[in-house]
């Protein structure tokens, strides 16, 4: 939705200015809709003049989708932050409270919050260096530091607890995600495709997505049997939880030269082993670079210990990842229908997810031959 449409059906001067604490209220000078994400939130970038904290200032203002309204968990995850950020992570954007101690703000049947703007770009893939590896990896060690010793009120603990030994539930998600579509799931979906004449709104990109569907179902399908095998080996296995952001890859981190400037969009976190956040972070940026891996990983401990076993589930995680992220984007674009505004930006990551899986397929085969010789 245009911010112009936006502001037709929203007043966001009084959203805003319940967070900015301004003497009148807050005069928003612009607003621009960041980069389309996927999540279903709404994203938007304020210029704010005539405020107690500044005199002009940017903020994120976020809206949750009406599925989202999950009040305990929302403010269990605000308070999660304020506890990292003053533990030193100046990285991690604190939502602001309004003049109650209140971070959420209740118009129009959804959740507001306002947050700093975090400086800095996530142009990792444009400038790879090692300096900003290890330091993303370093902010990533502190983050979960920090996470680790933060006490979760009662209504917050189903998301934010801290267990001392315990299996891990993504472990367990991706093995019956697996095994779903490898048993009957995929080959519905490769039918679907097959029958679908087109999507609305992709006129221009369909035949692009019909051929990376294929693809990626048919690497699925040479793969699956043995990345199930893999993670299966850690189904049982007990390891520390607590809150972790199980979503952090390339976009949601932030750089200005090589320093990290912002740790962004946490709203997937909740109670997870650490090796979650490498697997999803080191994917994205390092895909199958195994000797900076090793580095990375060696960057994170310099923070903080992480087990042998942690770190090889990071890669046996992020096989699964790489395994399952072309069928949950099928399943969203063939199954529920769900619309995006900006087909030229899904195609650009399906075709990352099917060089992925291409390379895993390739070096699972090659593993496998070695193998038997």
């Amino acid at each position: 939705m245009p911010p112009s449409q936006f502001v037709k059906f929203h007043n966001l001067a009084q959203i805003v200015s319940a967070f900015c604490g301004s003497q009148r209220p807050a005069r928003i000078r612009t607003i621009d809709r960041d980069s389309e994400g996927f999540s279903g939130a709404v994203v938007l970038r304020v210029v704010v003049e005539g405020t107690k904290l500044a005199h002009e200032a940017e903020y994120c203002l976020r809206g949750w989708p009406p599925d989202s309204l999950q009040r305990d968990r929302l403010v269990g995850l605000h308070r999660l932050l304020e506890h990292i950020h003053r533990c030193g992570v100046k990285q991690v954007p604190v939502p602001l409270k309004n003049q109650f101690g209140a971070t959420l703000y209740t118009e129009a049947g959804q959740f507001w919050q306002l947050e700093p703007w975090m400086p800095g770009r996530a142009d990792f893939s444009t400038a790879p260096t090692d300096a900003r590896l290890q330091n993303s990896m370093i902010v990533l060690a502190q983050w979960h530091d920090a996470a680790s010793r933060f006490e979760a009120r009662s209504p917050e603990v189903e998301w934010f607890k801290q267990v001392t030994s315990a299996t891990s539930p993504t472990v367990e998600d991706r093995l019956v995600r697996i095994h779903r579509f490898y048993s009957g799931d995929a080959a519905k979906m490769k039918k679907l495709v097959a029958d679908t004449a087109s999507l609305s709104g992709w006129e221009a990109e369909f035949l692009e997505l019909r051929i990376l569907s294929r693809q990626i179902l048919d690497f699925f399908v040479m793969s699956a049997p043995h990345v199930g095998k893999e993670l299966l080996a850690y189904r049982d296995v007990r390891l520390r939880l607590h809150p972790c952001l199980r979503d952090v890859w390339h976009d949601h981190v932030l750089f200005d030269g090589d320093e990290v400037t912002g740790l962004i969009d946490p709203n997937a976190a909740r109670c997870e082993t650490p090796a979650t956040d490498l697997a999803r972070l080191l994917g994205s940026f390092l895909r199958d670079d195994d000797d900076r891996w090793d580095m990375a990983i060696s960057a994170y401990r310099s923070i903080r210990p992480l087990s042998d076993r942690e770190a090889k589930l990071a890669r046996v995680l992020d096989q699964s990842t790489t395994l399952l992220s072309g069928l949950t984007w099928l399943e969203r674009l063939f199954v529920h229908r769900e619309s995006y505004s900006n087909p030229p930006r899904v195609i650009a990551r399906l075709r990352q997810i099917t060089s992925r899986m291409e390379r895993l397929a390739y070096r699972l085969q090659t593993s496998q031959v070695q193998s038997a010789t």
